[in-house]
This record gives structure tokens, C-alpha cells and sequence, in this order.
């Protein structure tokens, strides 16, 4: 029965029904966001555990070592295990191709005995893949936001002390649809482990585990992944912010002729900064020691940032391209680029009129409502990697990166290093001897 059927309601106190429908509305939905949020931390928290795992102290390395397996089981056994039975079943199979008249499934057959022929390049690639896939070298920059079977996996697949078949997880190798093969992880055990002479009570929380069915890794997919352009990642490790600024640095003419920069796009000096980008207007006066060790006021110009930013735009806009472009983008670096480095400053999680302004394409006169603080609260929240990103994310990213590159950009511009190109000439470098004996 729907309460604003008139047949069921009095028309006198259908609004009063209609307000109550809509808080119930939206309690629903807040309650609902409230959940997803939760879910959502609680799954960070227990990757931030996975991911600090093997970072554990000299302690509990040392208080676990004896009953740890040591790594690399790959190499040791389970490849061998899987091609077990191949010898003799390529025997059987060769056997039954030679018959004549030829079997009823002669080319099923033959299908079998050519993937098991291939199978040995086919298992090399894909353990050549998953080390590619499942290698997390730098700890420090894996966003925990990211698929937990697969972070879980990867200290599984690396051997990592607590990760180890004596600690409860495993991996195995099966056949595949279409000659394939798969890894397949599972089993479950405590982070950090327990020594193996624990009685106590055990903290539920540490209970890391796959799913019932475990976490399943194909070989043709993870060979599709790489054949991709560029190549997709399974574990998205977070870019340094230092190598985008460099990058649009070197990418622009913003210090014009004559600028270096090292093989890593790092500024090393030289060049000029462009006139449009010092602020004539801007005049700044500071107290320095000349060479005599007299204090005396210089004059130096402020930099002109709006200059600076449509400089940089062309550079700017090719990098956030590379994250959000629909064809080529990796939006899993987006994600990871906004947790793990844009989030973490103020600006961003705090509601600024003209940010949000440039960032939902408002005028200057357009009024800011509560709508406009809500998309930007949703949008500046962590961003999860199984959610499609919303447009208000997407152009609160474009915003908010390029602040983030800008900022950091001008910042050098009025660092101590580049002063000397922002002194100030002519009649605005007048300056007042502070010296009582000058």
C-alpha cells in the first residue's frame, strides 16, 4: 500500500505523510552511506594490516622464524606437482592420435596433447606475469583503499614471512578453459602471527582470510592485461607528486631558454622566468645583509600564479589526460593519486567556495547551496576501486591536481634559489640604506 494513495489517506494530512516519506527517504539513504563508509574503512584497516605485514618488528620475525616455510615454494614444488601426471599422459595421448582409422574426438585430442605441449610456456609466462603483478617493492606508496584478495595475494605469492602455508594461506596451480592455467589462493591466519606456543585468546581482528572460493589468478587474462597499451596493473602503485611536478617543469617553457633539468625531469637552474609570470604589481620588500654585511631593504616582484597556471595548463592537462582519458586513461593511479597524496591536504577535503566553483563549472555569481557542498563532500571523500568515479569526482580531481602542481610550482618560483630573477629594476628598486652609517 503506497501512503499517498488517496484512497488510504485523507487529503487534509497528506502533506504531513508526504514530509514524514521523505525523511524516512532520506534516513535510508543516509543510513545506507553512513554503512557504505564503515565498510569501507573497515576494509582500508585491514589492508593497512596486510600491506604492513611483512614490515613486521625483529621480534616477531624472530619469535615466528621456526615455523615459517621459507619462500619461493614456486620454484621448489608446486610447478612440479602440477606437471606431475604430463609425461605420461602426452604417452597416452600421442598412443591414441596413432590409431587408425583415427578416434571419434581425434582433434579434442589433439587439442589436449598440443596445450600440454605449450604448457611449460604457458606456466613460464604466467609466473613471469604474476612476479610483475604481484610485486610490491615500495610499501609506502600502495594505496590500502585497493582489492584486499589481491594485496593478500600478493604477500601469499611473495613467500612473506606470516604469509607462508605454515601460517594458514596456500596457493595452488589448476587447469584453465581453453589450455589456460590458474593460481588459485586461499586459507586464512593472523597478522602478525602467533607463535606457535600461544594459548591465549586471539584477537579476531588479525584474522586476514580469502573468500570460500579463494582468489583465482588466469593466465590468459593476466597475458591480456600486459598486451594492453599501456600495460594494466593489478596492484596500482601511487606515483610520486615529485616526478608529475618535474615532469610539467620540463614539459614547459615557464623558465623559457637555456633551463636544465636532470635525467629524471628535476629542475638543476638556468633559464629565465618568463615576464608574464612576475608581478609587476606585487612588490615585496625585504630586509637582507648586503655584501659589506650593512642591512639594507631590497625589493623583489611576487609572482603572478594565474600566469603561471595558464602556463602550465597545456602540460597539466596532457597528465590528468593519462588518468581520465575514457580510452587511455589509468583511472587506478587517479584513485590512488587522490588517497594517497591529494586527499591528505586540507584544501582538499575542505569545501572552498572558488574551488568548487572551477571544479562544477559555477559562475562567479551562481549562489553556493547545500547541493554543492554535499557533491563535494561525496567527491572528496577515499575513492574505492570498484565504483565507476562519478563526474563530480573527475572534476574535482582535474581542480584539485592542478592546485596541487601549481602550488608546488610557485613555491619555487619564490624560494630563496630564484629570488635573484624577481629583484626588482628601475625606479622599483629604490631602496632605503638601513645602515646609520650609510
Amino acid at each position: 500500500m503506497s501512503y499517498r494513495n488517496p484512497k488510504y489517506i485523507n487529503q487534509s494530512v497528506q502533506g504531513s505523510f508526504d514530509k514524514l516519506q521523505d525523511q524516512i527517504n532520506s534516513s535510508v539513504s543516509q543510513a545506507k552511506t553512513v554503512r557504505k563508509d564503515q565498510e569501507i574503512a573497515d576494509k582500508v584497516q585491514t589492508n593497512r594490516e596486510i600491506i604492513a605485514g611483512a614490515n613486521q618488528g625483529q621480534q616477531t620475525i624472530a619469535t615466528n622464524a621456526s615455523h615459517n616455510t621459507i619462500g619461493g615454494e614456486i620454484a621448489q614444488s608446486k610447478v612440479g606437482e602440477y606437471f606431475n601426471d604430463y609425461p605420461a599422459r602426452a604417452a597416452e595421448l600421442a598412443t591414441q592420435l596413432a590409431k587408425n582409422p583415427k578416434p571419434d574426438n581425434y582433434l579434442e585430442l589433439q587439442a589436449e596433447l598440443e596445450n600440454i605441449n605449450s604448457s611449460p610456456e604457458t606456466m613460464e609466462e604466467m609466473l613471469t606475469n604474476g612476479m610483475d603483478f604481484l610485486n610490491m617493492t615500495d610499501m609506502s606508496d600502495i594505496d590500502p583503499h585497493q582489492n584486499q584478495d589481491i594485496l593478500l595475494a600478493s604477500q601469499v605469492f611473495n613467500g612473506k614471512i606470516g604469509f607462508t602455508k605454515a601460517n594458514g594461506f596456500d596457493f595452488n596451480f589448476r587447469k584453465g578453459k581453453g589450455g589456460s592455467m590458474e593460481m588459485v589462493f586461499t586459507g586464512e591466519g593472523y597478522i602478525p602471527p602467533y607463535p606457535p606456543d600461544y594459548t591465549g585468546e586471539k584477537d579476531p581482528t588479525r584474522l586476514k582470510k580469502f573468500g570460500p572460493e579463494g582468489y583465482v589468478m588466469n593466465s590468459a587474462g593476466m597475458s591480456n592485461m600486459q598486451k594492453q597499451t599501456p600495460p594494466q596493473s593489478l596492484i596500482v602503485s601511487t606515483p610520486k607528486m615529485s616526478k608529475q611536478i618535474n615532469s610539467t617543469l620540463s614539459d614547459s617553457v615557464i623558465f623559457g631558454d637555456g633551463a636544465k633539468f636532470d635525467k629524471n625531469g628535476a629542475y638543476l637552474g638556468g633559464g629565465k622566468l618568463l615576464s608574464n609570470v612576475i608581478d609587476k604589481n606585487n612588490i615585496i620588500t625585504e630586509t637582507r645583509d648586503d655584501a659589506d654585511g650593512n642591512p639594507r631593504d631590497y625589493k623583489f616582484y611576487g609572482i603572478n600564479r594565474s600566469n603561471v597556471e595558464k602556463s602550465l595548463k597545456p602540460a597539466i592537462d596532457e597528465q590528468i589526460a593519462s588518468f581520465m582519458d575514457p580510452d587511455y586513461g589509468n583511472d587506478g593511479q587517479a584513485r590512488s593519486i587522490w588517497n594517497m597524496r591529494i586527499a591528505k591536504n586540507v584544501a582538499a577535503v575542505n569545501f572552498d567556495e572558488n574551488l568548487a566553483r572551477e571544479a562544477f563549472g559555477l559562475s562567479p555569481d551562481t549562489e553556493i547551496t547545500q547541493a554543492h557542498k554535499d557533491k563535494w563532500s561525496a567527491a572528496t571523500k577515499a575513492w574505492n576501486y570498484e565504483d565507476a568515479l562519478t563526474d563530480e569526482q573527475r572534476q574535482v580531481f582535474n581542480v584539485m591536481y592542478k592546485k596541487f602542481i601549481v602550488d608546488d610550482i610557485v613555491k619555487t618560483m619564490e624560494s630563496e634559489s630564484m629570488i635573484s630573477q624577481r629583484q626588482a629594476g628601475g625606479k622599483d628598486a629604490l631602496v632605503t640604506n638601513l645602515n646609520n652609517n650609510g
